[in-house]
C-alpha cells in the first residue's frame, strides 16, 4: 500500500513541479533547466528518492544501505512511472498533425 501511495503522491509532485508557477519561472532561467523540466524522467530522479526516503519504501528489501537504497528504489520507481506514463499517453493520448 505504501508503494501504490509513494507513485501517487510522487507522480503528482513531479507533474506539480513541471507546470506550477514558481518552478516554470526557474525553468526559464537556462536552456538546460527547460530541457529538465520537461522531462518528466529527469524530475522523477530527484522526487522519487526523496519520496522513497519519506514513504520507507526500499525494492532491495533484504539489503540495506542508507541513501543507496533509497536513491536505487527512487531510480526504478521513476523509470517504471515514466514507463507507464509513456504507454498511457501512446494508447490514449492525442496527436494533432498540422500542415
Amino acid at each position: 500500500m505504501r508503494l501504490i501511495a509513494m507513485v501517487v503522491v510522487g507522480r503528482l509532485a513531479v507533474w506539480l513541479f513541471q507546470t506550477s508557477g514558481p518552478t516554470k519561472k526557474l525553468w526559464a532561467l537556462h536552456p538546460l533547466l527547460t530541457e529538465l523540466g520537461e522531462c518528466d524522467l529527469c524530475v522523477g530522479c530527484w522526487v522519487f528518492p526523496l519520496m522513497a526516503w519519506l514513504f520507507g519504501v526500499n525494492l532491495l528489501e533484504p539489503l540495506y544501505v542508507p541513501v543507496v537504497s533509497e536513491i536505487l528504489t527512487g531510480w526504478l520507481i521513476a523509470f517504471a512511472v515514466h514507463l507507464g506514463r509513456i504507454g498511457w499517453t501512446t494508447k490514449f493520448g492525442v496527436t494533432v498533425l498540422e500542415g
